[in-house]
């Protein structure tokens, strides 16, 4: 409620413009504020998503040219209205594709999708520089015509104004919803939120989509600004113009990447011809604030306040019934042979379990415990045997298709979203088996609760403290918060890899009567790989002993320590 206030005062402040400065800043601001509208989707994809578009003009120059040329074609408000909005979708859309295909290819964020769209960006621009025909050429598009009625300062003006609060009403919505919370949690831990079952390549494919389409809404109304569309909408250029202005003015927050386009970019107009080195200033100030500022100009301006604080918390809905039958698994492993580059980690591993209870997973350092774990979770490649979870063979399917089926994972650093709140985390796992996609995009959804998770917190009561930062825990709460995390989506076989390593006795304790109940209330099979055998005598009703990447034993906890070949691995008599 408080950042929807503000923003609604700074466009009103906006609007007044005109009146209080005149006409001419009006047309000179009026242009920043469609580039902040493109701004504002670097943002989206770098400050919430966490990967970085060096080619966004790519985005506005597309609109701009297709609404250029819907402009020189159509007459009358309804097509041209529909020309405007085709032409801002059309980036949303080529921008969706490219994602899909570039995130489906390498599931990365970094250097190799910053490098592909910088290439994007160079290959448009010599596109729209060559294909005269279509584009005008190097001159580009001439004589566009204004919208009708729309043609005099003041009015182009409050158009730009209406689209930026457009844009911003686009990416506010989306930032609060939960769709917003796993980009920040994709930034942060892209495996983690792909162990809860989410298709983060989809996802950040879709914040492409979303910081196109904010491009396409600025450049699909500066072809009828400016009457005219060139090559340098598309370029490099106004790229790099673009992320300079987001991380001056705050890549984190919806109104610094406008701050820094209406800041940086009116300065750059008004002083670039008066003072020579004005590049080279620039420049010195960009690296100033990257390294001493990185929150950018709104976040000196919140620090210099002094600390917001943080919003009350609202009103729990209850979330609906997870979707996962509550059936006892059917895990079999058959003869897998795994490994990366010729070398096999895993050497004809067969396992099987097919009743509900607690099971160990022991072995030396060495022997393939963890390599097990990620070959259920789809993490590590299969070079030949079966993994039959439900009847379903699991070899080739990916993490997120694993985790819908019902396995779930902790594992052995605890690996929470440190710069999420608790409410945010515990949330990340009610979605996982429960929301539809209608559910991520509704703000409402960030209050669910669930009667597993109201149990948790009569347990646990600091996980009712909704507003706190994850990263403010201490190490055995975030141990908690992490198996409360992966208890909430209600696997039917649940992977827990040392989950009281690094723990006092009182909260190791604490951890083993989460599992036992988690186990009882669940009714499904938790399996856990744990070195301390005091661990494995209190939780087990089943232990397997792992060794040099296959079974050597199966049995409950005395059958496996009077085991011959058990004790010769552990004293030492056996490589």
């Amino acid at each position: 409620m408080r950042a929807l206030s503000i923003s609604v005062f700074a466009i009103l402040a906006l609007i007044s413009v005109p009146t209080i400065l005149g006409d001419y800043w009006a047309y000179q601001l009026s242009l920043y504020l469609l580039y902040a509208c493109a701004a504002t989707g670097v943002g989206i994809c770098w400050g919430q998503a966490g990967f970085l578009p060096l080619g966004q003009a790519v985005f506005f120059g597309i609109s701009a040219y297709a609404s250029g040329l819907g402009l020189l074609t159509f007459t009358g408000w309804v097509p041209l209205s529909l020309t405007l909005i085709g032409a801002a979708l059309l980036s949303a859309v080529i921008a969706f594709v490219i994602g899909l295909a570039v995130f489906r290819k390498r599931g990365e964020n970094g250097p190799y999708f910053s490098m592909i769209t910088l290439a994007l960006s160079l290959l448009t621009f010599q596109l729209a520089t060559s294909w005269d025909r279509l584009t005008g050429g190097y001159n580009g598009l001439k004589d566009i015509p204004a919208l009708p009625g729309l043609d005099d300062y003041d009015m182009q003006y409050y158009l730009a104004v209406g689209a930026l609060a457009l844009a911003l009403a686009i990416g506010g919505w989306l930032v609060t919803a939960p769709v917003g919370v796993l980009w920040r949690a994709i930034a942060q831990n892209e495996r983690r939120v792909i162990l809860f079952g989410f298709n983060a390549n989809f996802l950040k494919a879709m914040a492409f989509g979303v910081g196109a389409l904010l491009a396409g809404i600025g450049g699909a109304l500066y072809a009828p600004q400016q009457g005219l569309v060139t090559p340098q909408q598309a370029g490099f250029q106004l790229s790099a113009d673009l992320v300079i202005w987001a991380a001056v003015g705050g890549r984190g927050s919806l109104w610094g990447p406008v701050i820094g386009a209406c800041v940086i970019g009116v300065m750059t107009a008004q002083l670039r011809d008066s003072i020579s080195f004005w590049e080279i200033l620039m420049a010195l100030f960009f690296m100033v604030m990257v390294l001493l500022f990185p929150a950018g100009l709104i976040g000196l301006v919140t620090r210099l306040a002094g600390c917001l604080p943080r919003s009350a918390s609202k009103p729990r809905l209850m979330a609906p019934e997870a979707k996962l039958a509550r059936t006892v698994p059917d895990l079999k492993i058959e003869g897998i042979v795994a490994g990366f580059n010729g070398f096999k980690i895993l050497k004809d591993l067969s396992l099987g379990i097919d009743r509900k209870g607690i099971c160990c997973l022991i072995g030396p350092n060495g022997a393939g415990k963890t390599s097990a774990f990620n070959l259920l979770t789809g993490e590590m490649p299969v070079n030949s045997g079966k993994i039959l979870f439900n009847g379903r063979d699991l070899v080739g399917m990916s993490s997120h298709r694993i985790a819908r089926l019902g396995i779930g994972r902790k594992l052995q650093i605890p690996s929470v979203f440190s710069t999420l709140t608790v409410a945010d985390n515990l949330c990340i796992a009610l979605w996982a088996s429960r929301a539809s996609w209608l559910d991520l995009f509704r703000p409402s959804s960030r209050s669910w609760t669930a009667p597993l998770l109201e149990e948790l917190r009569e347990r646990h009561t600091f996980l009712r403290d909704d507003q706190r930062l994850a990263g403010e825990l201490s190490l055995g709460q975030r141990q908690i918060l992490e198996l409360v995390m992966s208890l909430l989506s209600e696997p039917r076989l649940l992977l827990l890899d040392e989950p009281a390593a690094g723990l006092s006795p009182e909260e190791t304790s604490a951890i083993v009567e989460v599992i036992r109940w988690a186990s009882e209330r669940l009714s499904g099979v938790i399996v856990i790989v744990e070195h301390d055998m005091s661990l494995v005598r209190q939780l087990a009703d089943n232990v397997f002993v792992m060794h040099n990447g296959s079974l050597l034993a199966e049995g409950s906890v005395a059958e496996v320590q009077a085991n011959e070949k058990v004790r010769a691995v552990y004293v030492g008599a056996e490589k």
